[in-house]
């Protein structure tokens, strides 16, 4: 697979709530960043993350407005995110997302609110 290839598998993932895919791009290195969520080192940290921000949510979509490699291995996506909590309020967040492809496994990402 190539780099964005990569990068897009881990959106389809994302917008189908299959965190245990997720789970298998990320190694021990991987690190995850995000204004919302805080910075966060290895799969497990990561995962531990991400479970309870999926679970807070009826739905959850990532509307990916573009999507390139702005240099090798780094893919940009400048997306939307809509969603409906638990609570039944409905949220609407754009954002940039840096999605950095190492040996074809997610070694960073850098999510920002727009």
């Amino acid at each position: 697979m190539t780099n964005i290839e990569i990068a897009k598998k881990y959106f389809d993932l994302a917008n189908k709530g299959n965190l245990k895919n997720i789970e298998e791009m990320f190694t021990e290195s991987s690190t995850y960043s995000s204004q919302n969520t805080g910075v966060f080192l290895g799969t497990s940290s990561i995962m531990k993350m991400m479970k309870p921000f999926f679970e807070s949510f009826n739905s959850l979509y990532w509307d990916v407005k573009s999507v390139e490699e702005v240099s090798e291995g780094v893919i940009l996506f400048d997306f939307i995110l809509k969603g409906e909590k638990n609570t039944g309020e409905n949220i609407l967040v754009e954002g940039l997302e840096y999605v950095i492809i190492f040996n074809q496994k997610i070694q960073h990402i850098d999510v920002r609110n727009k």
